[in-house]
């Protein structure tokens, strides 16, 4: 298990270091975002005290983060994305895929996400 706010670093660090072209914040904004919405459908085994926000502190699974890195890749691609063309009108040649497009792929794994989290005991009789 690992924090959230770990999770994130290696993100930074690792992962897209030059790539990434937003704030650490902006890019803790997105995993609690992606985090919150995997909890709407499945509860995570760290969850927080009922009623409490998720924050940075909460511990992932590895099979918790590998269900909701895609979608936090998404969330930190779109936001990426409305950046770039926030800086068109500046002479900024923007460069990827625009913010239209990741919200399409979104709203798929967003859709998705009650099918892929659905876990029931097996009961036996």
């Amino acid at each position: 298990m690992a924090a959230l706010s770990e999770l994130v670093d290696r993100f930074l660090l690792h992962e897209r270091g030059a790539a990434n072209i937003l704030p650490p914040e902006s890019v803790i904004a997105q995993a609690r975002a992606a985090v919150e919405f995997y909890a709407g459908f499945a509860e995570l085994e760290s969850a927080p005290e009922t009623g409490q926000p998720i924050t940075t502190a909460v511990d992932m699974s590895l099979s918790e983060w590998a269900v909701i890195r895609p979608l936090f890749l998404l969330y930190v691609e779109r936001e990426s994305a409305l950046q770039m063309e926030a800086t068109r009108s500046m002479g900024a040649e923007v460069f990827g895929r625009n913010s239209s497009e990741v919200g399409s792929d979104i709203s798929l794994i967003e859709a998705d996400m009650p099918r892929r989290v659905f876990c029931s005991p097996i009961i036996t009789v």
